[in-house]
């Protein structure tokens, strides 16, 4: 079956207009087609009709192609322009070309047509998606912008004074901003609650759906003090809010002053973990319950105290950090966190934190960051 084209011929001669249109149809198209020979007849059937192709003589007695090239770009239009001329110079053409005219073609040489017609369609189909393309990703980049500017509202903007316990809390997003979250949320019975969350996906709707994660979390805290209870009813006031793309992974852990213990409760969030004065691992803070939001009706039991002592470190991460890739592909594992806490074991919260996200940039070698890195440590302080 013959291509169906439709011609936009900006032609004075009827004559020389079928001579095109028999050798498009020669070429296997079946052209609908029109023809014009006046910038009132053209302007008139680019706002009636979408064309697929101009296909315009280069001199008439009232119009010719370069006025109709003008016309066109005017418009907005991106059409495939071909000259076809029975007389054009070649210092003509070129400036033709360069005003943005496809190609030009000798009325002698019409053999030539039909694949500069195919050849321009090709391009014109490549041109458009490169567009939509490059609109999309000015989209996305304007949505990262309004996404990590809600996200980095959310932080605290310093850690508290907490009894024995020396916060330190940081987040560096990565370029597809996703929903990364920490916080310090103070409890009725003087207990501290240290929360760190992830929200699935990049974007606007996650950085949008961990701010009313938020926003829940700090109601909830003002009137309970039991973790497993707090996650149970953020669970259900998220459930209408979240499906099984974007869902929220949290930990919330609870710290004592008094007892100095630490109580917590991880809605399918990476393991966090408790270390002690030397950098040995201690407990191991893993799942109590499901990402929230998944079910509705879930249920999350806050896991068993665990007595924390003098020099003992808490680590508390987004899988960014452990997830981070080497430029052999390995990933930054939980190994390595160990490794740090050990060498720096001695220092405060906020330099064993430093240390930690420079230890995740070494080992990535400027490969690019694929998720955010969030963390917060609790380090306790020696008895005074």
């Amino acid at each position: 079956m013959n291509k169906p084209i439709r011609v936009l011929v900006v032609e004075d001669s009827e004559y020389d207009t079928l001579l095109l249109v028999y050798e498009l149809r020669r070429g296997a198209f079946d052209p609908m087609f029109q023809r014009v020979d006046t910038p009132a007849t053209m302007s008139a059937a680019l706002d009636q009709q979408t064309w697929d192709i101009v296909v315009a003589d280069f001199s008439m007695p009232q119009f010719n192609a370069l006025a109709a090239l003008e016309l066109l770009k005017k418009k907005g239009l991106d059409v495939p322009f071909i000259i076809v001329s029975g007389t054009i110079g070649e210092e003509v053409a070129v400036a033709a070309m360069k005003n943005g005219a496809q190609d030009y073609i000798m009325k002698n040489n019409l053999n030539r047509l039909v694949p500069a017609v195919e050849r321009e369609l090709r391009e014109a189909v490549a041109r458009r998606k490169r567009t939509r393309a490059e609109a999309e990703l000015r989209e996305n980049k304007e949505q990262f912008r309004v996404a990590r500017e809600i996200q980095q509202r959310l932080f605290p903007k310093a850690a508290p004074q907490f009894g024995p316990f020396d916060l330190a809390g940081g987040s560096y997003p990565a370029e597809a901003t996703g929903g990364d979250y920490f916080d310090y949320l103070p409890l009725a019975d003087g207990g501290l609650g240290v929360v760190v969350a992830d929200v699935t996906g990049h974007g606007v709707g996650p950085a949008l759906l961990m701010a009313e994660t938020r926003a829940y979390l700090r109601t909830l805290t003002m009137n309970d003090t039991d973790v497993g209870e707090i996650l149970t009813r953020a669970n259900r006031l998220l459930a209408d809010d979240v499906d099984c793309e974007h869902y929220v992974t949290l930990i919330l852990a609870k710290l004592d002053p008094l007892s100095q213990s630490l109580v917590y409760a991880s809605a399918g969030h990476p393991n966090g973990y408790v270390l002690d004065a030397s950098g040995k691992p201690k407990a191991l803070l893993q799942r109590t319950g499901v990402p929230l939001g998944l079910q509705p009706g879930g249920p999350y039991i806050a896991a068993p105290p665990i007595r924390l002592l003098a020099g003992d470190i808490v680590v508390l991460v987004t899988d960014g950090i452990e997830e981070s890739l080497s430029p052999e592909n390995d990933f930054f594992g939980r190994q390595r966190i160990f490794e740090v806490a050990r060498d720096h074991a001695k220092e405060s919260a906020r330099e064993i934190l430093e240390a930690l996200f420079g230890a995740v940039r070494n080992f990535s070698q400027g490969r690019p960051q694929l998720d955010d890195l969030t963390v917060v440590v609790a380090k306790v302080s020696p008895s005074p």
